[in-house]
């Protein structure tokens, strides 16, 4: 019980530290649920939602999920969000080896909160869940922003990759790729304006 008591002091610490650092504020619920999802991942080996995802893109898993009853929905959506949550903040490097990069990972993610909230959006009774998961899409930059610093100060990023760090940094605006381009004292244009 000590020790999960450590893992909570820790991980309240960190994304307190983070939004400190940052400047950043999320709402209680979504740091709640942050915290949740940072202590669920260090206590299961099975995280990874397997059982949802079964080596299949994320999109796919999104579409069967809105063809299946509201318990498999929300629980497959859920996992896809989470996901995309924790790739794109925490573990950036699992990235490399896709085939798609961060964007698509924050548009997905987004995108299944989204339909998440919409679930229970119908259903008086769950209207804090409806609500969670919409404070979720509209914080989920930040999440993501609190979760890279968290990740970069654990060393789970490769900081030396300038390429993949200007095209993060494109892509999300999160500072930490800023700061990784500052050391190597490189200034990041922005890419033209489409016509």
């Amino acid at each position: 019980m000590d020790v999960v008591k450590r893992f909570d002091g820790f991980f309240v610490d960190e994304i307190e530290a983070a939004q400190e650092k940052l400047n950043i504020e999320v709402s209680p619920h979504s740091k709640l649920y942050l915290l949740h999802l940072l202590k669920h991942l260090s206590e299961n080996r099975d995280f990874f939602y397997t059982e949802v995802v079964q080596e299949k893109p994320l999109g796919i898993v999104i579409m069967e999920a809105l063809h299946k009853n509201l318990f498999e929905r929300a629980r497959d959506l859920k996992a896809v969000g989470d996901l995309s949550l924790i790739f794109s903040g925490l573990y950036p490097e699992y990235l490399t080896r896709r085939t798609v990069d961060i964007d698509y990972f924050i548009q997905i993610g987004r995108r299944s909160y989204s339909l998440l909230s919409e679930t229970y959006g119908p259903y008086r009774t769950k209207r804090d869940i409806c609500n969670l998961y919409s404070m979720l899409v509209a914080e989920f930059i930040s999440l993501i922003e609190i979760l890279t610093e968290i990740s970069g100060e654990l060393n789970f990023m490769d900081e030396g990759n300038i390429s993949r760090a200007l095209s993060r940094w494109h892509s999300t605006r999160v500072r930490r790729y800023l700061e990784i381009l500052n050391r190597h004292k490189i200034v990041p244009m922005e890419p033209p304006e489409e016509y």
